[in-house]
């Protein structure tokens, strides 16, 4: 192909050249109007030097030679007062094979989107695995891709340094390697030690653990401040509270309450199990007043409300029914002996059953009724029952007529005036 395209140029030059001659002949075209002047510019590519003249004719010619890393061939020949290019001119990027490519590995095309010239390519390691190369990426260059292939070489963390009394759970049988991503979990040996450290490292991709390797130390509670309080167990001889170690707690003082757990231990951990309570003077807390008022309080009616205190209550408005005891008084344990009243507005509800003289409720006493509810009474002993013995709640009042009557007795002066005599014995 290419002796064709030779002996086709040798031709066109001949023919050139004998068309020049004949203008020059027949007085046609100067030289001037058949020499080249302005020499093309090829991109990525120079005129080789055996082509370079002062001046061009017709049928000469320029030989271009492409830049390195760059292929082709240009050639242009000076036709009349121009240049004309003899195949497609231009220089077009070398190409390089395709990349090989890398055991646990793969590349990119990080520059560029062919493989030709100056295309640069990132080679990256699959999870697992790391660089084992100084370079990891590679340049199309004239004579090939630069740099060796890089390797990837798979990620292993060295064994820990193990300290006394530490236990190492996740340790690979058969001495296999510790690889990326392996978790080693650290315990003590002993209930009355703990980890200084972290309890767990991980192998990370840097081929180095996470954390380093932990101890075990004694486990020991520090002794909290303690106010007010009787303390049982503490320690002789400022030794230090161990694992396990138990302290009891009782208030100091009467009239106060512990606040908290009264059993605390020395924990695994290093700390107390609870925390420490504290002792606080026993008080009745205040209620919510529905529909109450405090009329009255020994020894007064604000708190706080100490172990004693008294309160009294009535209800705002005097329509209303109270509901629970008028008085309550505050207890040792802290609670109202008690709960605070409240009243409510009568809607045919009444309150406790009212006093009948000498008699008393059958079934006890409720703080109210509703409309319509009754209660029996019984007489005292020895009366005399005059009526049905029933009262009626009737719209918040209540209902009912009857007597207890005192029993019969005769005095010695009522019989002498009515001169009768009592007679003893047998007639």
């Amino acid at each position: 192909m290419e002796s064709c395209l030779v002996v086709l140029f040798m031709f066109y030059l001949a023919s050139v050249s004998t068309s020049a001659m004949d203008d020059d002949v027949n007085g046609g075209p100067s030289s001037e109007l058949t020499s080249c002047s302005k020499i093309p510019v090829v991109e990525n590519a120079n005129v080789s030097r055996t082509s370079l003249k002062s001046n061009y004719t017709a049928g000469d010619s320029l030989i271009y030679n492409c830049h390195r890393g760059y292929v082709g061939r240009v050639n242009f020949v000076c036709v009349g007062h121009k240049w004309e290019s003899i195949r497609k001119a231009e220089c077009s990027r070398k190409r390089c094979q395709l990349p090989q490519d890398t055991p646990n590995g793969r590349f990119t095309l990080i520059n560029g989107t062919e493989f030709v010239y100056e295309a640069i390519i990132k080679y990256t390691c699959k999870q697992g695995y790391r660089m084992a190369t100084v370079y990891d990426t590679r340049t199309c260059l004239p004579e090939g891709w630069s740099n060796h292939l890089p390797e990837c070489e798979e990620i292993v963390c060295p064994p820990p340094e193990t300290k006394n009394n530490i236990i190492v759970n996740g340790l690979p049988d058969y001495d296999n390697p510790l690889r990326y991503g392996h978790h080693l979990i650290f315990t003590c040996d002993s209930p009355g030690l703990k980890i200084i450290g972290p309890n767990e490292i991980v192998c990370e991709e840097n081929g180095e653990w996470s954390g380093s390797s932990p101890a075990c130390e004694e486990v020991i509670c520090e002794l909290l401040p303690i106010h007010g309080l009787f303390v049982f167990g503490l320690p002789q001889n400022n030794t230090p509270a161990k694992f396990g170690h138990k302290l009891s707690f009782h208030c100091a003082h009467a009239g106060m309450v512990l606040k908290g757990n009264n059993e605390v231990f020395c924990s695994t951990d290093g700390n107390w199990s609870h925390p420490f309570p504290r002792c606080e003077e026993i008080t009745c807390k205040g209620e919510e007043l529905n529909n109450v008022f405090i009329v009255n309080g020994y020894p007064g009616v604000y708190p706080p409300y100490k172990p004693n205190h008294s309160l009294a209550f009535l209800c705002v408005n005097p329509y209303m029914i109270m509901i629970g005891q008028p008085s309550i008084t505050c207890k040792q344990d802290g609670t109202w002996s008690s709960p605070y009243p409240r009243c409510l507005v009568n809607y045919g509800v009444c309150g406790p059953p009212p006093y009948f003289q000498f008699a008393d409720t059958v079934t006890l006493r409720k703080n109210y009724y509703s409309n319509g509810e009754r209660v029996q009474y019984q007489c005292n002993a020895l009366y005399t029952l005059a009526g049905n013995g029933i009262a009626t709640c009737a719209q918040g009042i209540w209902r009912g007529n009857f007597k207890c009557l005192k029993p019969c007795t005769v005095t010695i002066e009522d019989m002498d005036a009515r001169n009768i005599e009592q007679y003893y014995g047998e007639k």
